[in-house]
């Protein structure tokens, strides 16, 4: 399913209906769940969504199309965020169930990494009852946003587990391949600086992972360490299975080989809940915030 949900974010905001309707049986693994943000044209620029919401009676009617909906072909109902009709700058989020009328789940785009988890979610007049309001009308992006820090930063330890199976196997491999001439890899001081630089990277990010992660289970703001968290770790992790590649040599551009995957799937954390630039603005105007 792409990893879990991280929704942890979202119950502070969800009514009593909403918790037993849909977040806690999601919690018990009995129903699953999409967030839906992402728009063709809205992928970085989140404000400039086209997906509408219009009251209607006793609800809302919902019109627009999302895209990079993880977990979209297995997903029971969406997190949706879309903007208020009219000339309103205002956004609000709903819990969408996907077999309403009106809503379509139809294939997504195919990550570079090959996995099969992305869908499009299309609504055309789909009509999400008032219930099903998350929050308060006006705070969509409040929430969005604030579980997008969050699941930034949760994501990490994935990317880390990633590096720390590149490096053994890399280390491995050293050990046990031979370079022309008949010496080890290892042998090799350029291999050992390689490796070196590997391990400290990975020592990094973990160390700086963590303590953000102790942060927050403390209940602390860390919109900042997420955003730096999230620069570090990709970057770093990108480095050492970029390394890894070039020590395995041909295997390391084999499909089939894990290495080969790793650096696919890796690559696209550098872009995945926000590019490297947008962590760095989030990073700038932290510094602003604090002086």
């Amino acid at each position: 399913m792409g990893g879990p949900l991280r929704a942890g974010d979202i119950l502070k905001h969800a009514t009593e209906h909403q918790l037993t309707t849909y977040l806690l049986p999601l919690i018990r693994g009995e129903r699953a769940c999409c967030f839906s943000l992402t728009e063709a044209d809205a992928g970085s620029d989140v404000r400039s969504m086209t997906t509408t919401a219009t009251p209607d009676g006793d609800g809302y009617r919902l019109t627009g199309h999302k895209v990079f909906s993880s977990a979209g072909p297995f997903a029971d109902f969406a997190i949706v965020v879309a903007r208020a009709a009219g000339p309103e700058n205002s956004f609000s989020a709903f819990l969408v169930d996907l077999d309403s009328p009106g809503c379509s789940v139809v294939e997504g785009a195919t990550p570079m990494s090959g996995e099969h988890i992305e869908s499009d979610i299309i609504l055309t007049d789909c009509h999400v009852p008032a219930a099903n309001l998350l929050g308060e009308e006006g705070q969509g992006l409040k929430i969005a946003l604030g579980r997008v820090t969050n699941n930034r930063l949760l994501h990490c330890p994935t990317a880390i587990g990633a590096a720390r199976r590149a490096l053994q196997l890399t280390r491995d491999r050293a050990l046990t391949r031979n370079a022309a001439g008949g010496r080890p890899l290892m042998e090799l001081q350029s291999v050992q600086h390689k490796l070196a630089d590997m391990a400290t990277d990975l020592y990094a990010a973990r160390s700086m992972t963590y303590a953000a992660l102790v942060a927050l289970d403390r209940g602390a703001d860390v919109r900042a360490e997420a955003f730096m968290c999230k620069l570090f770790v990709a970057e770093s992790v990108f480095r050492t299975l970029d390394q890894a590649v070039q020590i395995h040599g041909k295997d390391g551009l084999t499909q089939g080989n894990e290495i080969e995957y790793l650096f696919r799937k890796m690559r696209m954390f550098r872009v995945l809940t926000g590019t490297s630039e947008i962590q760095r603005n989030g990073i700038a105007r932290s510094l602003v915030t604090l002086a």
